[in-house]
């Protein structure tokens, strides 16, 4: 949780610095290229005049070619020092121009106008403005690229910097419930024990029935914590390869007596030969919880579905079940503690057993969604399927 606080905190503070650098050195650059234009259309303007005045400010190499279709003759003007082409072949070129059109061709700006005998075309060479954008352009990048790997690495010591105390609180919150869990395991044990002993001397004592339940209710909701305070604490196991297929069948099979006590069905569509690479006690614990969770919710009479496909070297796992959740409650059903149903407080759920899916699904980089469609429920799990031929 801590890490994506930071993650986030860093992606957003990078987005909006790179925004910015962006922006600055995107307004350099337009400026740029409209002086550069800016600049060619006046050289242009000045060659295009059959009686050329005297130009003020900084000059481009510019010529004038001036054609007479009487005499098919033509007469090209300009600093000849800086004259490095075929005339004939700019010839050819200026022929196939169309009038009035600006073009523009390995650094050379032709236009052409028409005139009573033939035409004339003004010729810019803005080679050197071009090669010099070029390099700003690449100037530009390398600033960017430069500053945003400079901006990240002072962001990122300083979101560990601000991150800290919240760690801090947030493990030593973690190590209270781990070891506050461990030490009540013990007196629970107990308790559990000479209720049971008691519970067999006067079975229909209600006083006895209903510590024993509440008992029972407080161990599930310790070893729920213990399996939280794990995830945060221990990396994930070895992966290997599992046979989700297989899997999901016996959970299923698993599940029938619980679902047949609520006069639920399970409705199951599992593709075989599905593999994927997990750790497969994470797995069986992810299937069971969400099934579990499905026919928990499920009213009497109606079907809970199943369904295992694989596509495109990826797994589709999905729970549903009748019922129907606000987008708020979507928004929150994977939080610690959650209920979207306030009616079932006493159901001897704590609101724990999709937080520990949610965090099961992550440990093993898989992708796990609620949704809520069609007056149906419904939980996805996708990741990618690890090839085997049987």
């Amino acid at each position: 949780m801590i890490n994506k606080l930071q993650k986030k905190f860093i992606l957003m503070t990078m987005f909006f610095v790179g925004i910015v650098i962006f922006g600055i050195l995107a307004f350099l650059c337009i400026q740029s290229y409209e002086r550069n234009e800016i600049l060619i259309d006046r050289s242009l303007a000045w060659s295009l005049q059959l009686k050329q005045q005297e130009y003020e400010g900084s000059m481009l190499p510019s010529y004038t070619l001036i054609y007479n279709d009487r005499t098919d003759s033509f007469v090209l003007l300009g600093d000849e020092r800086h004259v490095q082409f075929d005339v004939d072949a700019l010839k050819r070129k200026i022929d196939a121009l169309p009038y009035d059109m600006k073009k523009e061709e390995n650094g050379m700006v032709m236009k052409k106008h028409a005139l009573e005998q033939g035409y004339i075309c003004g010729i810019v060479d803005a080679s050197v403005l071009k090669e010099q954008f070029s390099q700003l352009l690449s100037r530009c990048i390398g600033v960017f690229l430069i500053s945003m790997g400079i901006f990240f690495s002072a962001v990122y010591f300083m979101s560990r910097w601000i991150i800290a105390p919240v760690r801090r609180t947030w493990d030593a919150q973690k190590r209270f419930i781990a070891d506050a869990s461990h030490e009540l395991k013990t007196p629970l044990t107990i308790i559990l024990a000479d209720s049971e002993l008691l519970l067999e001397k006067d079975p229909d004592d209600p006083w006895l029935i209903s510590l024993h339940e509440e008992a029972e209710r407080m161990k599930k909701l310790i070893y729920d914590l213990l399996e939280l305070a794990r995830f945060d604490t221990l990396p994930v196991h070895q992966s290997e390869p599992v046979d989700l297929s297989q899997l999901c069948e016996k959970i299923a099979l698993g599940m029938e007596e619980q679902a047949y006590d609520k006069k639920v069905m399970i409705d199951e569509h599992i593709e075989e030969d599905v593999f994927i690479h997990a750790d497969p006690e994470d797995m069986h614990r992810l299937a069971a919880l969400l099934l579990d969770n499905a026919v928990k919710y499920t009213p009497p009479g109606k079907t809970v579905s199943i369904r295992l496909t694989k596509k495109d070297h990826r797994f589709i796992l999905r729970f549903s079940n009748p019922g129907t959740l606000s987008r708020e409650q979507l928004a929150h059903i994977f939080e610690r503690f959650y209920k979207a149903d306030e009616s079932r407080k006493n159901d001897g759920s704590f609101g724990l057993g999709l937080a520990i899916a949610s965090e099961t699904a992550r440990r093993n980089k898989f992708e796990l969604n609620a949704d809520c469609r069609d007056g149906e429920v419904i939980f996805t799990v996708t990741g990618k399927t690890n090839n085997i031929v049987k």
